[in-house]
């Protein structure tokens, strides 16, 4: 890909732009295709079968998830199906997930797809036609975006929302036409129905707004009428959010509480107050509000995470940060480190057309940093991704003289960025959402940073599966699988016992009892904060001796477990 401005009718960065589309799909084709259901998609998919056929979507509400994401990706599926004489793919869940399953997630695509539009279009909006091209094939060849772009969660549907709200608002500040803020609170309200992370969008707005127009030079009152104004602008934001996120999901309500008469909560906390805070307990009202409720509550008890060999519950303000640092392909820090070199970090923040987006960027981190209770994942972060590749293109508006030695850096510079990305994403093909980069130790050192969707999220069956019929020795084996779905429904064999999420559960039989000659643990259970603590301690310091070829599964020879550890010379 060259990066000389292009000349009039020059169709090669849309050339460039089109063959990206083109790689990434292939790219997240074969993701959706490979693995098994992860942890969330089996809920997801459980449910939009019940939704499908009987109307149901209640519980996803009581479980603290939106209403629209899953609806958007599965129900073209679904229909599908159904006229095509298979709707007993739908009936027959979870039974029959692994037919279902890559069929959702390659009809789901076009979201992805959708992304990568947004994000080339505004890149080329700002930097012109090579950054257009430059920033579709850093998205087409991120780890991450392909990883949940192969996925039927609600990663990317919030992440395509977040960056066409984001967009919109970027041409409200460009061109002050209010129909781009509505516009921007429209799509907020999308976003809000894919994910509840969308809350803190009107704040992180109405900041980079209140920053848009702010001078050096305004005196104390007009910075209070600036801030007032920008309040009540917010505001008006917010409400057309809501009323969005209302009219998407179909005008649906709920009370808050799924039973009538007494609440003794609402005695103990309300007092005299009681009886009228369980009639508003009682009195429905839009449904995501409800579920927001619940995820509000979740947030609050916190929620089990493993960081650098550590479990606990409550989180890591310095989680993001380490997640950041192992997930994303270490060439894009060498991109960001030259995107400041070239404009300064003052004038990133403050002065190029493009501010809004490191600005936006920086607070939606520092938000996810200071208020996560329940670290699952560097997915919380996805959101954020396409306003960074977007920021990185302007590295692709080359000016000056084409021989300049200036020049030769930056396309130096430019090629060593899409080479990592492709390095990153090729090294884990087709299993993206293990990516580790070196630095971490690939995904075998991985496991010892991080878990959960970082590596492991349930989906290593189809490659325990494959490795199974490779090697038949290892069907007879003990598995401790963490996961939501029922191994044998993608041809596992073996003495199997799931480990979810769930608490209260009965401890699975001890690893040293284990009577097959082979025994096989899930990494978020080895390593992760899942497991019983302590339970996989005899594993320590025992070599496997196969592992799945996605690395979320180890398998151990049961004699060497239960062998005596060497003792160092």
């Amino acid at each position: 890909m060259t990066t000389e401005p292009p000349k009039p009718g020059d169709r090669r960065p849309l050339a460039w732009t089109v063959a990206a589309a083109v790689v990434g799909l292939a790219l997240v084709g074969q993701a959706a295709t490979s693995s098994s259901a992860t942890y969330d998609e089996t809920t997801y998919l459980n449910v939009g079968a019940r939704w499908w056929r009987e109307g149901d979507r209640v519980g996803i509400t009581r479980m603290g998830s939106p209403l629209l994401f899953w609806k958007i990706q599965q129900a073209p599926v679904f229909w599908a199906l159904d006229r095509l004489g298979r709707g007993d793919l739908i009936d027959d869940q979870p039974r029959r997930q692994a037919e279902l399953l890559p069929l959702a997630r390659l009809g789901a695509s076009w979201i992805w797809l959708a992304g990568l539009a947004l994000v080339a279009w505004w890149a080329g909006r700002l930097n012109g036609p090579w950054a257009m091209a430059y920033a579709a094939w850093l998205y087409a060849l991120s780890p991450n975006l392909v990883a949940h772009g192969a996925l039927v969660t609600m990663e990317t549907p919030v992440t395509v929302a977040t960056t066409a709200s984001f967009l919109a608002f970027w041409g409200f500040l460009t061109t002050g036409r209010r129909r781009w803020f509505w516009a921007s609170a429209a799509a907020a309200g999308l976003a809000f129905s894919c994910k509840f992370t969308a809350a803190v969008y009107p704040p992180i707005l109405g900041l980079v707004w209140w920053a848009d127009g702010l001078s050096r030079d305004a005196n104390l009152a007009g910075r209070l009428r600036r801030t007032a104004r920008v309040a009540m602008g917010t505001g008006a934001f917010v409400l057309i959010m809501l009323a969005s996120d209302f009219a998407l999901t179909g005008f649906a309500t709920l009370p808050l509480s799924p039973r009538s008469g007494r609440h003794p909560s609402a005695s103990g906390w309300f007092g005299a107050l009681g009886p009228l805070a369980a009639r508003i307990y009682e009195t429905p009202i839009p449904q995501d509000w409800v579920g927001f409720a619940a995820q509000i509550r979740h947030q609050a008890s916190g929620g089990p995470g493993y960081l650098l060999g550590e479990r606990r519950m409550g989180g890591w303000r310095y989680y993001y940060l380490v997640a950041l640092a192992v997930k994303t392909p270490p060439l894009i820090w060498l991109l960001a480190a030259c995107r400041i070199r070239l404009d300064g970090l003052r004038a990133c923040l403050t002065r190029q057309p493009d501010r809004m987006l490191l600005q936006a960027v920086l607070i939606f981190f520092l938000i996810a940093s200071a208020g996560s209770s329940r670290n699952y994942g560097v997915r919380y972060l996805l959101p954020m991704v396409p306003l960074a590749v977007v920021w990185l293109s302007r590295l692709a508006r080359i000016e000056g003289e084409a021989g300049s030695r200036a020049v030769k850096l930056r396309r130096l510079v430019l090629g060593a960025g899409l080479l990592g990305q492709a390095v990153a994403v090729a090294s884990v093909h087709p299993e993206p959402l293990t990516y580790f980069n070196a630095f971490a130790g690939g995904r075998i050192g991985g496991r010892l940073i991080l878990a959960d969707s970082n590596l492991d999220w349930g989906q290593g069956l189809r490659s325990l599966g494959r490795l199974q019929r490779a090697r038949p020795e290892f069907r007879d084996l003990t598995l401790y699988d963490f996961g939501d779905v029922d191994p044998a429904y993608y041809g596992i064999a073996g003495d199997v016992h799931v480990i979810n999420a769930d608490e209260g559960q009965p401890p699975p039989p001890r690893v040293e009892d284990v009577s097959t000659p082979y025994l096989a643990v899930s990494a978020s259970l080895q390593h992760g904060p899942w497991g019983p603590e302590g339970f996989f301690r005899s594993l320590d310091g025992r070599t496997p001796v196969a592992w799945t070829d996605d690395a979320t599964i180890a398998i151990y020879r049961t004699a060497d477990v239960r062998a005596e550890p060497a003792r160092p010379q």
